[in-house]
């Protein structure tokens, strides 16, 4: 439910009031680069997607339709943005999990959640957080996707939904199956010793 302010915001930016859509990209903005670096891995095609977002919503700001929350809508086109950007520039990409990158207020850490032992237990090495790199990299995109949306973007289940046009069952599935490749991967990995 969007509350009656942001309500009255979306409408005037609808009928065209800049205003109030650089209210918009104010309050949003933070929030959709840390979810594009976490998607990119690399500042500055982060911060190159975030403007592409915000021009996209501002052309299709009219088509919302107060179905979903607005950071659910702007998400959406993120995350497309993202992987038009990953698709075109496919050999360059990279995800990193250890950098911290600082923006205009904080700083955005890049993070996995993980069901087995402890993040400081499974990520004591560097050689074990490049392996884990690597290894996410390898998923394919439907696995890699979802993961970081809900590990590294802490989207939630219905929020996840909602992007991705799934049942809330669906996605929990996908995010298990994620999970469970993500951690053979790297057991299977350490077995070997590569």
């Amino acid at each position: 439910m969007i509350e009656e302010p942001e309500r009255q915001l979306l409408e005037r930016a609808r009928t065209g009031d800049p205003d109030a859509f650089s209210i918009l990209v104010e309050r949003y903005s933070g929030r959709l680069f840390g979810s594009c670096f976490n998607f990119l891995g690399n500042r500055q095609d982060a911060e190159d997607c975030v403007q592409d977002t915000f021009i996209k919503a501002f052309r299709a700001i009219g088509e919302f339709n107060f179905m979903a929350s607005f950071y659910t809508w702007i998400y959406r086109i993120a995350i497309n943005t993202c992987l038009d950007f990953r698709r075109k520039n496919r050999k360059h990409m990279a995800l990193s999990l250890d950098m911290a990158v600082e923006t205009e207020d904080s700083q955005v850490f890049c993070q996995i959640a993980d069901q087995g032992p402890l993040p400081d237990e499974r990520l004591e090495s560097a050689e074990l957080q490049r392996i884990i790199r690597e290894e996410i990299n390898r998923l394919p995109d439907l696995l890699k996707n979802i993961l970081v949306m809900r590990d590294l973007d802490g989207l939630s289940y219905h929020e996840l939904a909602e992007i991705l046009q799934l049942s809330e069952g669906t996605v929990k599935s996908r995010l298990s199956r994620a999970r469970h490749q993500l951690m053979e991967q790297v057991r299977l990995r350490e077995q070997s010793g590569k």
